[in-house]
């Protein structure tokens, strides 16, 4: 058998890297930057799904009941919306810039965007922001023009939720009252334009994220607040009129009476900055902070 002649072949392994960078590295090197900022969009949309629940229980939408009218008392009140347009100014805004809750400034999709949310997906054009517009005419300067926002308040789950609930209501009656909405649930959804680059130039990524929350209705705005929501509990409150009172002056004469004095039973009283005496003290010394 005539053996055949050994032909050297040159360049192979220069032809295989040249295929693999152009098919395989490349892509990955233009890929992997838009892949990681997607995480942070959804890392973006968590947060402020978290926050919009939290704000609830401190900003409340409408003025809570029992709430006195009178001068130096700050009402922390604010809208939805209001609460939705602090958003972009929180978690999408470049670095440098001071949080305020009452900005004045105007927002900018454009050039106020923190980096790590920009990228170049058109081809041949400059980074832009990743966040798809609601509209077909993109709102620069609309806080809510590249994400929704949902948000829910309902009553308390579960049996016990539902029993406290009632029993609350059942007191209504008395003109004590408490938020009832307890429940707090938020979503926050944002689209991402898509790459230039098949397959991910029709993929029409939404990132979501939902936030649960529960809060306490017995927040209150001040001692003024906790004073006339509580009297209306106190039985005694409602024996506290002029009648009583001259009743009480008058039997206060007696012997044995001055413990009867309006300045002394103050019926139906409620201090609600009364602290224990070892609260009074300095932590730590003889007697205190028991």
């Amino acid at each position: 058998m005539k053996q055949q002649p050994f032909i050297r072949q040159r360049g192979q392994a220069l032809i295989e890297s040249a295929i693999g960078i152009s098919f395989v590295v490349i892509p990955l090197l233009i890929l992997l930057p838009f892949m990681a900022k997607m995480g942070v969009v959804k890392h973006k949309a968590q947060q402020a799904s978290h926050y919009s629940a939290w704000e609830r229980t401190v900003w409340k939408e409408r003025r809570p009941s029992r709430l006195p009218r009178r001068s130096g008392l700050y009402l922390a009140q604010k809208s939805e919306v209001e609460t939705a347009k602090q958003i972009p100014w929180r978690f999408y805004q470049d670095d440098g810039n001071k949080l305020t809750s009452r900005t004045t400034a105007q927002w900018d999709w454009v050039n106020k965007v923190h980096p790590t949310l920009k990228h170049q997906v058109r081809q041949n054009r400059n980074a832009e922001t990743m966040l798809k517009s609601n509209r077909q005419s993109p709102s620069n300067g609309n806080e809510l023009d590249r994400f929704t926002r949902t948000h829910s308040g309902g009553r308390l789950p579960g049996t016990i939720g539902s029993a406290v609930g009632r029993a609350i209501g059942l007191l209504s009656f008395t003109g004590f009252s408490l938020e009832r909405d307890q429940f707090y649930r938020t979503n926050v959804s944002s689209n991402v334009e898509n790459l230039y680059i098949e397959p991910f130039d029709d993929i029409n990524l939404n990132f979501q994220s939902n936030s649960a929350l529960l809060a306490s209705g017995w927040n209150a705005g001040g001692p003024y607040h906790v004073k006339n929501r509580v009297e209306r509990l106190v039985l005694t409150n409602y024996m506290d009129n002029g009648v009583i009172r001259t009743a009480q002056r008058l039997l206060s004469i007696l012997p044995f009476g001055k413990e009867l004095r309006p300045s002394r039973l103050r019926l139906g009283h409620v201090d609600p900055d009364v602290l224990p005496l070892n609260r009074l003290c300095t932590y730590g010394t003889t007697n205190c902070g028991g």
